[in-house]
């Protein structure tokens, strides 16, 4: 088992996880009252925490792929995060990470973590066409905390609220102190927009995760000063109560640094 590598960031001192002792695949960690969300403590957040811990047991191999099921609403408070690698091949490791809280099931994920190697490669672009950074508007966190942990900006033509019929918001996104972008940030931040839905219907319908399936594609990102990520996250389809959400996250020039797939409740009751 490796040593997780910590950064001075306020990002990775609030994913800090603590050894119980003698078994190597449990860990404590506490659920900081800064990542709270609208209801509970946020899902991207938690799904960092399993990329965390998917890194205590895989050596020089990067997280690429998680998907978690959300079982439970987290607290704020101490939680205990278990994980076992399912199986390890020469280049590819399979992980599976549980949280726990009070003795209450919150989430399962199931993690894909490769080592670095060369392969048949191509990218296509994708233009999000977002207006000029500095016409986009701060994200404020109000009650909901977690929307201060990141540098956000927001296109003013997909606001949440706003009653439009494109179930989509957008903008720009950077960590915050200058931290690099990896897997468990990106995990994190596949989540950290508000629901699409938001645009079209008043919360809580349509904001309730279900599942979330995160691919990394560029799980090693150094932006600089004057850089931003964008992001796309649209609804298209809502059936039977069920809604897919699909998230796009690019560098400037288009290439895709991660994607997500999320289903989320819009059933009414």
């Amino acid at each position: 088992m490796t040593e997780l590598r910590m950064d001075r960031s306020d990002f990775d001192r609030t994913t800090t996880l603590t050894p119980n002792g003698a078994d190597s695949g449990s860990f404590t960690v506490d659920l900081d009252a800064g990542w709270s969300s609208l209801v509970g403590v946020h899902g991207g957040y938690l799904c960092s925490l399993a990329v965390r811990a998917a890194e205590t047991v895989v050596e020089h191999r990067s997280v690429r792929t998680l998907t978690t099921s959300f079982l439970r609403t987290a607290s704020v408070g101490a939680a205990v995060v278990s994980v076992r690698e399912i199986r390890r091949g020469r280049t590819m490791s399979t992980i599976a990470v549980d949280i726990d809280q009070d003795g209450r099931h919150l989430l399962s994920s199931r993690l894909t973590a490769f080592v670095e190697r060369a392969g048949v490669e191509w990218s296509t672009p994708v233009d999000l066409e977002l207006p000029p950074v500095e016409r986009c508007v701060p994200m404020e966190p109000g009650n909901v905390a977690h929307f201060g942990r990141v540098d956000g900006r927001f296109d003013p033509a997909s606001l949440p609220f706003s009653g439009g019929e494109r179930a989509m918001v957008q903008g720009f996104l950077r960590p915050l102190e200058g931290r690099h972008v990896d897997s468990a940030w990106l995990a994190m931040a596949s989540d950290w927009f508000p629901p699409p839905a938001f645009v079209r219907l008043d919360p809580p319908t349509g904001g309730v995760s279900i599942d979330l399936t995160t691919h990394v594609h560029q799980p090693d990102v150094r932006l600089g000063d004057d850089d931003w990520l964008r992001a796309r996250f649209e609804i298209r389809t809502s059936t039977n109560g069920l809604a897919v959400e699909h998230g796009l996250i690019t560098l400037g020039d288009g290439t895709l640094v991660a994607e997500s797939f999320q289903t989320r409740l819009t059933a009414q009751d």
